[in-house]
């Protein structure tokens, strides 16, 4: 009976067509030099490397998305089809590991590839001299299924990095401008006592410190807490100011408004708008896409869904109204998610709407609505994008602008001219016409 029901309430219900999904990479070994900098340099470990922690987090939330798509709602294949799913990385050690821990998850052991029992073991081997095993008809033993991820050279990855300078040139005078901006210093002001209070608590000089090493430091306590490493025995109140604190900063660095995130966001929105298209118009199998990148990513993505700002973050951390009943305030912690589902609507030909979940959980968007009209999520989307996104991130180089530039005024200049020399032919032409004629009608007169 119960199965009969199942049945009944998927052939009723609404039909996933595409999923898009964003992700941070696992939890990592620190990156700044601060707490406990020499013990972590001399271990090699301030490099941001994917940990056995991270693998993990990322294998689960794979088991995650295979019970979603694959058992409940039977959108993908039980076993990896490359005709379904592309996956695209930073390129980036922590973010590709990310990725294979994760579709591990999706795609576990007992799933991958068998051989052809008939095909002759020689074609099994490669050509170097090798005593062969025989491992039976798994391609690889315990059927592992082997992924592929795609990945951009950082200058070219305007999609997941378009935040980086490399990515887009401006970006470093955005940084440089919100670090030094009104509000930074009216934020640095107002944390002077939880700088004291942390230097206090650490034994450090506080004079030596700001927001932007607040940040760096909780950054570390997140790579030490969520690996096992010691930590600094601080005050609960304290550790709940550097939390807000290290969210506020981040978004204040990257995106201060709404413009910087639209501009920063233009090219992965631009993307994804063009995976929808291209399963709406058969262009494409691929229905699920996967992108894995940063916290600066998917904090950027937030901010440009306006799921969180700047302005209420700064609320929340000052204890102020906050004007914004949608913000996400807690720091989008390692693993953490966005996903883009978009659905055709039960019974309704070519009716569309878009589904954005954070962390598993339905998002509001567009005007706080759950289940956004596709015309209208790609009307919004279209119009928060920047047009000129090459020129806004100063991505043409400054000697192709003034060349384009002079050729501009150039072909401006002889067009111009142009045109005035044909009006002057057309008007000596006329007026030659005039005068023939009237020398024409004297001479008949004069007859």
């Amino acid at each position: 009976m119960l199965f009969l029901l199942i049945l009944i309430s998927q052939a009723f219900a609404d039909q996933l067509v595409l999923s898009q999904i964003l992700w941070r990479h696992g939890a990592r070994t620190p990156l700044h030099c601060n707490w406990k900098c020499e013990e972590f340099k001399q271990q090699g470990m301030l490099n941001g490397y994917l940990t056995a922690t991270g693998m993990r987090q990322h294998f689960v939330l794979g088991q995650w998305l295979r019970k979603r798509y694959i058992e409940d709602q039977k959108f993908l294949s039980q076993n990896y089809n490359e005709a379904e799913i592309y996956i695209e990385s930073t390129d980036v050690n922590r973010t590709i590991m990310s990725a294979l821990s994760n579709l591990q998850g999706m795609y576990p052991l007992g799933t991958g590839p068998k051989v052809n029992p008939n095909l002759d073991h020689s074609y099994l081997l490669p050509p170097n001299e090798i005593t062969f095993e025989d491992l039976g008809n798994e391609a690889i033993p315990g059927l592992l299924q082997v992924v592929p991820v795609h990945v951009r050279e950082k200058k070219a990855d305007i999609y997941l990095r378009g935040y980086d300078p490399v990515a887009c040139p401006r970006n470093e005078e955005i940084i440089n401008s919100n670090v030094n901006s009104k509000l930074y210093h009216e934020i640095n002001l107002k944390s002077q006592s939880l700088i004291l209070d942390l230097a206090e608590q650490l034994g450090i000089d506080a004079s030596l410190l700001n927001i932007t090493d607040l940040y760096e430091y909780q950054d570390t306590f997140d790579s030490c807490e969520f690996n096992g490493y010691s930590l600094p025995k601080l005050k609960e109140s304290t550790k709940a100011q550097m939390k807000l604190l290290q969210y506020l900063y981040f978004s204040l660095e990257h995106n201060i408004d709404f413009d910087q995130a639209r501009l920063l966001a233009t090219p992965f929105f631009t993307k994804v708008l063009d995976n929808m298209e291209n399963v709406l118009n058969k262009l494409t199998k691929h229905k699920f896409r996967i992108f894995s990148a940063h916290d600066t990513t998917v904090e950027l993505i937030l901010n440009a869904l306006n799921l969180t700002t700047v302005e209420c973050l700064k609320q929340v951390y000052f204890k102020q109204e906050v004007s914004n009943k949608n913000c996400i305030y807690t720091f989008p912690g390692y693993a953490s998610n966005i996903i883009f589902e978009l659905y055709k609507k039960q019974g309704l030909e070519d009716q569309y709407y878009v589904q954005v979940l954070y962390n598993g959980t339905v998002m509001p968007i567009c005007n706080n609505k759950y289940k956004c009209d596709y015309e209208e999520f790609t009307s919004i989307i279209q119009l928060q994008n920047v047009k000129n996104y090459e020129e806004e991130c100063w991505l043409t180089p400054k000697i192709q602008k003034e060349i384009a530039t002079w050729l501009v005024v150039v072909i401006s200049v002889a067009l111009t001219l142009l045109f005035v020399f044909s009006i002057c032919i057309i008007y000596l032409s006329v007026r030659q016409k005039r005068l023939d004629q009237y020398v024409k009608g004297v001479q008949q007169f004069e007859a």
